[in-house]
């Protein structure tokens, strides 16, 4: 008899870990390093991790505007990958499964094992229209943030333990080395901490929290800068990763505009999070510091993710704690449901993972065969090739450098050529005084430097990028349509070209000029 309530206890869990394996492989296929390309933000990041394990240092030796932690766990990533991207996929694996597990043991703990569940199915299902290749830095912060939750909730339990907050307080400084805007989650934790404090009069309990998560936060930074102080490279650093993206965030914020493009992206779990907020601002007690934290953290996470006025997908990976979160709310919200459910639990979840293996039986089947490729047929290719970087490798030098125009330096890592400049993304800057010195250093390396090829990628480029074709150019500009704060010198840059390069091929979409040799 003990046996078998062992199993019934057991069995449920065991099927939970196979369905959360199951949709985190159908999620990463769209990152199946051998059958899909990898996205502009994925090809920044993919060479910045190359360009560290050849002892270059990120903000002197490359220049990018995300905080240090995407470039090392690049880095880390391509070291275990022997230079290849399944050393990444298999990180971001481990990041979505991290997440899941941690999202669903946190669920479980407020709500029970079905909204848990559900919860871990909505938010699974919702990154799917958001995720846009992967290798992102909102990726790997889920798991940072699932914690922080985690936490969270021990901390309200046991309100006197130190521990929990310097937990927190270390979460947000993982989630903010990958991105400022990423934070969403503590924000709305210390938000809600501070305004139950003023309800409840605890003030002391307030500071102690404070206290503890902010010794959490400096026991990471401060060592990181410490760090980044030894190479010489904590100012520009501060520059990049804050003060740029400060300049960057004052676009237009149309919070509307970002509510709806994140429901448009993420789709029907989106609306299970809505229902979940309406029910939750209705139904629950408004002092109750559970209630407090969910109530600030979805609108939050849209203002956030509105910041820029850019409006890219991936931007909305944030929501998913929050949407996971308001779905189990939900769910919960149907206590009768949960019950019925609940009597034929191992059976309930089997049925789900059987339903999700159908469903999601082509991306499965993809990655089943990706897999089985690298491990057992690897003379065939682990890794797709482009046919642009294949031109590269065959008609430049290792020690060549190629400039990629529009910043998609995936071409630069999977060829293996360098770009000749630190400043990875210009002409695509926004209007601050830092772009001005970036405009100006990346002109001074190009020139001392001159890149055996020019790859334009006005014509592939998700950005509106000028071409280095003077005719093409001038019909872009009747259109009105190009990036709006293009740099001052970029007439000195063009002339540069102009002079010193033709036109050597056109390879896909993609037009390669090469220096004239004197």
């Amino acid at each position: 008899m003990n046996s078998l309530r062992r199993l019934e206890t057991v069995l449920p869990l065991i099927f939970v870990i196979g369905l959360l394996f199951v949709l985190a492989l159908g999620v990463l296929s769209q990152a199946d390093p051998l059958h899909n390309f990898p996205s502009l933000d994925s090809g920044y990041y993919l060479y910045t991790g190359q360009q560290i394990l050849q002892g270059k240092i990120p903000y002197l030796d490359f220049w990018e505007s995300k905080p240090p932690g995407i470039f090392y766990i690049n880095a880390f990533g391509l070291l275990l990958g022997r230079g290849t991207r399944w050393g990444v996929w298999a990180l971001e694996l481990a990041a979505i499964l991290a997440s899941a597990a941690l999202g669903f043991a946190v669920i479980r703990r407020r709500y029970g094992f079905f909204p848990a569940l559900f919860g871990a199915i909505a938010w699974l299902w919702g990154i799917q229209g958001v995720l846009q290749g992967g290798n992102l830095t909102e990726e790997y912060a889920l798991t940072f943030n699932f914690a922080a939750i985690l936490f969270f909730v021990f901390a309200i339990e046991s309100p006197q333990k130190r521990l929990y907050p310097f937990l927190i307080g270390i979460t947000f400084a993982g989630s903010f080395l990958l991105r400022a805007n990423n934070t969403g989650v503590q924000v709305a934790l210390v938000l809600a901490w501070i305004l139950y404090a003023l309800l409840q009069r605890e003030h002391r309990l307030l500071i102690f929290r404070l206290l503890w998560s902010g010794l959490g936060v400096l026991f990471v930074l401060g060592p990181t800068a410490l760090f980044l102080l030894w190479q010489g490279s904590l100012a520009e650093m501060i520059d990049a990763a804050l003060l740029f993206n400060f300049y960057l965030s004052e676009g237009g914020k149309d919070l509307l505009a970002g509510l709806a493009a994140g429901f448009g992206f993420i789709g029907i779990p989106a609306g299970f999070a809505l229902l979940g907020y309406l029910l939750l601002a209705i139904l629950a007690p408004k002092r109750d510091l559970w209630t407090l934290f969910l109530l600030i953290l979805f609108p939050l996470e849209v203002v956030l993710s509105s910041l820029s006025g850019r409006g890219y997908p991936h931007y909305y990976i944030t929501w998913m704690p929050v949407l996971a979160l308001l779905s189990a709310h939900l769910l919960a919200g149907l206590p009768g449901l949960c019950a019925a459910l609940d009597a034929r639990r191992a059976w309930v979840v089997f049925g789900i993972l059987v339903v999700a293996i159908v469903l999601l039986s082509t991306p499965l089947a993809g990655m089943a065969a990706s897999l089985r490729q690298v491990a057992t047929d690897r003379q065939q290719g682990i890794e797709m090739d482009d046919r642009v970087a294949a031109y590269l490798r065959k008609n430049t030098e290792a020690e060549d450098s190629v400039l990629v125009w529009g910043g998609r330096l995936v071409y630069n890592y999977m060829s293996r050529r360098e770009s000749p400049s630190s400043v990875l993304f210009y002409p695509l800057l926004v209007d601050s005084p830092i772009s001005e010195r970036l405009s100006e250093r990346f002109l001074a390396e190009v020139r001392a430097n001159p890149p055996v090829l020019i790859v334009d990628t006005h014509a592939v480029n998700q950005d509106l990028l000028p071409a280095l074709d003077p005719v093409i150019r001038r019909e872009q500009e009747k259109t009105g349509k190009l990036w709006k704060t293009l740099p001052a010198n970029i007439d000195l840059f063009y002339e540069f070209v102009s002079q010193n390069y033709e036109l050597e091929t056109v390879v896909g979409d993609s037009f390669l000029y090469r220096f004239k040799t004197p």
